[in-house]
């Protein structure tokens, strides 16, 4: 047990030297995550993030105000799924 929470802080560290190299330090717990999530996945939506296991934690709304942030700040785009107008697809283009 010892050795697991251990191993669990040295992960926590390499998280946080990663999110610093990305400069993501200045970001919400959940900003952070969105972000992850979109730089990992192809067409992302909003309902997709709150359709995935982790982020059940957050409200709608919470995730909404991330992907608002992450948009208004051009750090992600937002384009029109081809497929359903409604969709917005959820992009990171470095």
């Amino acid at each position: 047990m010892n050795k697991a929470v251990s191993r669990l802080f040295q992960l926590r560290k390499a998280l946080d030297e990663c999110e610093k190299d990305f400069g993501l330090t200045e970001y919400s717990e959940v900003e952070r995550a969105v972000f992850s999530y979109i730089t990992s996945n192809t067409n992302v939506t909003i309902t997709s993030i709150k359709n995935d296991p982790y982020f059940s934690k957050y409200s709608l709304s919470t995730i909404k105000r991330a992907v608002l942030f992450l948009t208004t700040n051009n750090i992600v785009t937002a384009v029109q799924s081809s497929v359903d107008k409604r969709e917005m697809i959820l992009r990171f283009e470095n």
